[in-house]
C-alpha cells in the first residue's frame, strides 16, 4: 500500500485521528499492555514526510502531517456534507468523521409504480401492470402508463325483472322487487307481476275462432297461426261445400236467382231460405233478350219495345236472336217478292 492510495487511507485517517493523540504519548498507556486492540477502533498508524503523503481524508475528515504521521481532525459534528449517493438526504458528519445521511424515502404511494432508488440518479418510479383499485367498484381496474385506469366494467344486470340493480360502494347490488309489474321475456305471456323474486305471469290466448289454421305460441314471436287443408264451416248457411283456402273458410254462394229481372234476390243467412222482393214499376229491367228495348218493370213483368229487324230486302228473311241480336236469311230462289218478281240469290228481280 501507497501514500497514494486514497480509497484505503482516507478510511485508515479518518480512525487514528480519532484513536491516536497527536504526540502518540497515550498510545500505549490506553491497555494493560502497549499492544493495540484488534477492534475496528484502533487503525495503523500512517507515517508521512510531507502533507502531500497524507491524502484526502474525506468530506467531514482534515488530515494532516504531524511529527511524522497523518493524523485526522473531523468536521464538527451534524457539519454538511456529501457522500455522493442520491439515495441518502441530509448529509452531515458524524463523530467519527464520516459523512452519512438518511435514506431517501421513494415511496410515491402510487400502486402502479415501482419504487427503487439508484445512487446516481435518486428514486426510479418504473411503471408495472398491477391490477388496482379505482372508484368504480364495479369495474375492473388496471395499472397502465403509471395511472389506475378502467380495464373492464361489468354490468350489473342479472336478467331477472324483479330485482333491483344497482352499483353500490362495494360493487353490484340487487334488491328484490314485490308486486311490481314486469316483464318476464317471454312472448306467450301476459300480466306478469314481481313475486319473491321472481315475474309470475299468464299464459296468452292463442286462438282465432279459425278452423282454417293451426294456433300455437314461440316464446319469442307470440302467437303463430298456420294455415291448414280440408274442409271447414263459415258459419255461413248460404254458402255450401266450405273448404279451407289460404287460411280462410270459403264457400260457394247459394244461387237464389228465379230469373225475373224485375225481383232482388237474396238469401237470408239465419233460416238459408232464398227471398224474392218485387222492384218498382217503371224500373229498367233486363229482359235477357237483345231484341228488346227500354224494358222496364210492369205488373206484368219485365216488358219493353221490340227490336226493329227489317232490313228493307224483300228476299231475306228477318228475325232477331235474343242472344245475338237481328238476323237476316236469304230467302230461296224463286220465291216471290212482288210486283211479278221472283227472289233470285237474294235479289228481287
Amino acid at each position: 500500500m501507497t501514500a497514494c492510495d486514497d480509497e484505503v487511507l482516507a478510511t485508515d485517517y479518518r480512525d487514528v485521528g480519532l484513536k491516536s493523540d497527536v504526540a502518540g504519548d497515550d498510545a500505549a498507556t490506553d491497555g494493560d499492555d502497549a499492544t493495540p486492540d484488534s477492534g475496528p477502533d484502533i487503525q495503523p498508524v500512517i507515517q508521512c514526510d510531507v502533507p502531500a503523503d497524507c491524502a484526502y481524508g474525506g468530506p467531514c475528515l482534515d488530515l494532516a502531517c504531524v511529527l511524522g504521521q497523518c493524523v485526522g481532525t473531523p468536521h464538527a459534528i451534524g457539519s454538511a456534507c456529501s457522500d455522493k449517493d442520491a439515495c441518502t438526504t441530509g448529509d452531515a458528519c458524524t463523530a467519527l468523521g464520516q459523512c452519512k445521511g438518511a435514506l431517501v424515502q421513494c415511496s410515491d404511494a402510487n400502486a402502479c409504480t415501482d419504487d427503487s432508488c439508484d445512487q446516481q440518479t435518486g428514486c426510479v418510479h418504473g411503471y408495472n401492470a398491477n391490477i388496482c383499485k379505482g372508484g368504480d367498484a364495479c369495474a375492473t381496474w388496471k395499472c397502465q402508463s403509471g395511472l389506475c385506469k378502467v380495464a373492464s366494467t361489468t354490468e350489473c344486470d342479472d336478467a331477472n325483472p324483479c330485482t333491483n340493480d344497482v352499483c353500490g360502494a362495494k360493487g353490484c347490488e340487487y334488491t328484490s322487487l314485490q308486486l311490481a309489474p314486469c316483464e318476464d321475456g317471454d312472448a306467450c305471456t301476459v300480466g306478469g307481476v314481481c313475486k319473491f323474486g321472481n315475474c309470475e305471469s299468464k299464459p296468452i290466448v292463442c286462438d282465432d275462432d279459425d278452423s282454417c289454421t293451426a294456433d300455437t305460441c314461440n316464446a319469442k314471436l307470440g302467437c303463430l297461426h298456420a294455415a291448414v287443408d280440408g274442409p271447414c264451416s263459415d258459419g255461413n248457411n248460404c254458402t255450401k261445400n266450405d273448404v279451407c283456402l289460404s287460411g280462410s273458410c270459403v264457400g260457394e254462394i247459394k244461387d237464389c236467382s228465379d230469373g225475373d229481372p224485375c225481383t232482388t234476390d237474396a238469401c237470408d243467412g239465419a233460416s238459408a231460405v232464398c227471398k224474392h222482393v218485387d222492384v218498382a214499376d217503371g224500373s229498367a229491367c233486363d229482359p235477357g233478350s237483345v231484341c228488346v228495348l227500354d224494358a222496364t218493370c210492369t205488373p206484368k213483368g219485365c216488358v219493353g219495345v221490340k227490336k226493329a229487324c227489317d232490313d228493307g230486302n224483300p228476299c231475306t228473311i228477318d228475325s232477331c236472336n235474343p242472344k245475338k241480336g237481328c238476323a237476316a236469311q236469304v230467302a230461296f230462289d224463286g220465291a216471290s217478292c212482288g210486283n211479278g218478281q221472283t227472289c233470285t240469290a237474294g235479289v228481287c228481280q
